[in-house]
């Protein structure tokens, strides 16, 4: 035998004869009660039951208890398991002492309670912190297939199942590490966590990645008594409605937004999140700026400034999938509150945005939504060659929902608009508008029928594609008798061109209509109405001299209606009916 070998040999069988000075012919009660106070000491946790306990040395000591209930001795963390193990430190055992090196539930139920009414995560992570923070050594902690129960008030909040977490070995004043997997609310979630116990600053670190959403934050708190922390967080999801969602909250404005990231420097405290230095990306268009989140119970309040180079208005509209108002849905009652439930103050500047293939430069937006009020509007917005602005603004009414809308725009270069969104008529020159309307009604119906206000229109130096008027004015003066020719085609160039109209009950009725060139004057009369989505209104075709009238009609649905001539106030004028929107296009 090498000199090696009996140095082994000799090792050996001085731990088998220490081991044989220990009493292991003890009761099995006596095993049990040991366990459970060295447990209690290790981790205080109060082991309340257990059916029996067993203990093996080999291949390394340790020491199981079946169907297990305990308690931390705060009072406000409970449960149950099928079985706790513990892996029992040799030195220490080798002296009749228990000392473990690992504890594992398997299979635990555990409660955590908040005496009434709970503020979120930070009061139900308060007892889980404070039982672990207590400790007294280093063994590890395994929690397997459990499933933790987060009650308040009495009654379970919500619920974490499969839960497979290790706490890290740990001496009292060293920080907690955990990392592991848990399924909440049906999404399965890959954790990691350092977070500071001891006294003065202490660094912390979070880990979160899910189908849903992946979360990184790297900072430090400041202090026990002083509950900030401050560090770099970055978040990243595909669909921040399904993210909000999950944490329980449906704001209707959250659809608006798709794929987010965000990157930016948190000082977070209790009930309030303040990020700095903030980058967001909304479907790859990024933003600059700084985002405030705050928490009162009741609400959730959101502020912000941020800035950009390019932002798509029209894809952000779009999801928010407000219905339009048709025959349908019009009765339906208004679902105000959906769109006011969180408060919101953001302002948006990018240097350019697009709606719906419109391009607009240098644009400032706003948003502003408090409990029972929605506004929102466009500050400015440079437009081909103009300019534009536009409010919207909600308020809840004893009568339902007061509605008012404004917009305006001027020395708009038509002819570039509507080559930029071919569903515009054909129409050049530069034009100038303004818009206000008001109405009240609890559903979309109520409100058409009560809109008063005005529109007015003005366009100078000009053209109108798709309609020959003057050509048409011109055939029939020289040839009463014969066929007016195609109208339908060609260009009518104007000088200036004006349409007023006045909203009353939702009936707008005009008031001025008049477009002129050299050779023509085309005037407008009648009304539209709103509620039905129908136009009746009569167009007057004439020279400056008065000579020759040719009489138009325009009748229909509001958004396609006809135009044709009057056969039988014009006789000797020979036309075909048109659909105006076909020639508009």
């Amino acid at each position: 035998m090498t000199r090696r070998a009996s140095i082994l040999a000799y090792c050996l069988a001085i731990v088998i004869l220490l081991l044989g000075l220990q009493s292991w012919s003890i009761a099995v009660a006596r095993i049990e009660q040991s366990v459970v106070a060295a447990i209690a000491a290790r981790t205080g946790l109060v082991v309340t039951r257990q059916e029996r306990a067993e203990i093996a040395l080999l291949p390394l000591p340790r020491i199981s208890l079946s169907n297990v209930e305990f308690r931390h001795e705060g009072g406000a963390l409970a449960g149950t398991a099928l079985r706790v193990r513990a892996t029992v430190q040799l030195l220490p055992l080798l002296l009749g002492r228990f000392g473990f090196d690992r504890i594992d539930f398997v299979g635990p139920q555990i409660d955590v309670a908040v005496n009434g009414p709970s503020n979120g995560f930070a009061d139900w992570l308060a007892a889980p912190v404070a039982a672990l923070s207590g400790m007294n050594g280093n063994a590890r902690i395994v929690i397997s297939g459990g499933a933790v129960f987060m009650r308040a008030g009495g009654a379970i909040q919500t619920i974490l199942r499969e839960v497979n977490i290790v706490v890290g070995e740990r001496d009292r004043d060293d920080p907690l590490e955990l990392s592991g997997t848990v399924n909440w609310r049906g999404v399965p979630n890959e954790l990691s966590l350092l977070w500071p116990l001891g006294t003065g600053v202490g660094k912390l670190m979070l880990s979160a990645a899910s189908p849903l959403m992946n979360l990184q934050f790297s900072g430090q708190r400041a202090s026990p008594s002083e509950p900030v922390i401050q560090g770099d967080l970055a978040l990243s999801t595909r669909s921040f409605e399904d993210l909000l969602a999950w944490f329980g909250e449906r704001p209707r404005l959250a659809s608006a937004v798709g794929e987010l990231s965000l990157k930016a420097d948190a000082q977070i405290k209790p009930n309030e999140a303040s990020l700095s230095t903030v980058t967001v990306s909304l479907d790859g268009e990024t933003l600059i700026g700084a985002i405030k989140l705050g928490d009162a119970g009741e609400r959730l309040a959101l502020s912000g400034t941020l800035a950009g180079s390019s932002l798509d208005l029209g894809r952000l509209l779009t999801r928010l999938q407000a219905a339009p108002v048709t025959a349908q849905n019009e009765r339906d009652p208004l679902n105000f509150s959906e769109w006011t439930g969180h408060d919101v103050d953001l302002r948006v500047s990018v240097e350019a945005a697009r709606f719906n293939g419109a391009r607009l430069s240098d644009a400032a937006l706003y948003l502003l939504v408090k409990r029972g009020r929605f506004e929102a509007g466009l500050l400015r917005a440079g437009a081909y060659g103009g300019s534009g602005k536009g409010r919207i603004l909600a308020v809840a009414a004893p009568g339902g929902v007061e509605l008012k809308l404004q917009a305006g725009f001027d020395k708009l270069a038509l002819g570039q608009a509507a080559a930029a969104m071919p569903a515009l008529p054909r129409l050049s020159g530069t034009a100038s508008g303004q818009l206000s309307l008001e109405g009240t009604g609890t559903t979309a119906e109520d409100i058409l029928a009560t809109l008063n206000g005005k529109a007015v229109l003005s366009l100078r130096q000009g053209e109108l594609a798709g309609f020959a008027f003057a050509e048409m004015l011109r055939r029939a003066d020289r040839m009463p008798a014969s066929p007016a020719g195609e109208w339908r085609q060609g260009r009518t160039g104007f000088e200036s061109a004006l349409l007023s109209l006045t909203i009353s009950n939702g009936e707008a009725t005009v008031t001025e209509g008049l477009m002129s060139g050299p050779s023509y004057r085309l005037s407008l009369a009648g009304q539209a109405s709103l509620p039905r989505r129908e136009i009746e209104m009569g167009l007057s075709l004439a020279p400056p001299s008065g000579a020759v009238r040719l009489p138009f009609t325009l009748r229909g649905p509001l958004d396609a209606p006809v135009l044709e001539l009057d056969r039988a106030a014009a006789p000797r004028a020979n036309g075909a009916a048109l659909p105006l929107g076909d020639g508009l296009r």
